[in-house]
């Protein structure tokens, strides 16, 4: 399994879904077939018969991808809690071997698959499964996401650890936000962290995708994970 980049954040609701998407958006003007998934969604909505995956919908959208729910989510859990509770609640048990062949279906028809993980890398996704496991066990490397905020520095560096004590290779790390006031952010993950900094994120309006591709091309270092996908054979060039 290669040319994949798991996309975790520091914690819940850092902007992990808006970086994807811009990057997704980004990724493909730039000429890069981008399929983007979220393996495990939980707090989804549903209409009568029908589950509505939020974020997986979105991510979808921002690729150009016509595909169904299921090539984009392994797993839509209804309650908006910790993947493994909201999967026991349903009766459902999270399979590292069903998300792995999601990405590998994906991989399939692409150059680039971007894989929005759940909250930050400890979250549970059963009782004897971390995320951070999963991602060590498919091999593929990871850009941590973190909000340019008080505090981004201890969360950003103890995700940098968990990920590195079991052997996933980080790409590299995006601060996310626009703070009233430089907080040391970026120079100390990078310098505590020896981690590269994929840029400062922006704080924008997530409700156009070329807007947040232009963030993206205008803030961050796309080439490194271009050239990631682009040393796939075949991939476009």
């Amino acid at each position: 399994m290669r040319h994949c980049v798991f996309i975790a954040g520091t914690g819940t609701d850092v902007g992990k879904t808006v970086l994807t998407r811009a990057l997704a958006r980004a990724l493909s003007r730039r000429g890069l077939r981008v399929a983007a998934v979220k393996p495990v969604e939980s707090g989804i909505a549903r209409r009568p018969g029908e589950a509505c995956a939020t974020d997986a919908a979105a991510l979808r959208a921002a690729a150009g991808t016509d595909v169904s729910d299921d090539d984009v989510c392994a797993y839509l859990l209804d309650d908006p809690v910790s993947p493994h509770l909201a999967a026991s609640r349903q009766g459902i048990r999270i399979k590292a071997s069903r998300i792995e062949a999601l990405i590998e279906r994906a991989e399939a028809a692409g150059d680039l698959v971007l894989a929005e993980a759940s909250g930050g890398l400890l979250v549970p996704l059963s009782d004897e499964l971390l995320y951070a496991d999963l991602i060590a066990k498919t091999g593929l490397p990871l850009v941590v996401v973190a909000p340019n905020a008080l505090g981004a520095i201890n969360a950003t560096l103890l995700t940098l650890e968990a990920a590195r004590s079991r052997g996933i290779d980080v790409l590299g790390v995006v601060l996310n936000g626009s703070p009233k006031a430089d907080l040391g952010n970026a120079e100390a993950i990078a310098r505590f962290g020896r981690v590269r900094l994929l840029g400062l994120f922006p704080t924008v309006a997530p409700v156009d995708d070329d807007h947040l591709a232009d963030a993206a091309e205008a803030h961050l270092n796309l080439d490194v994970i271009a050239a990631y996908a682009r040393s796939k054979p075949g991939a476009a060039r």
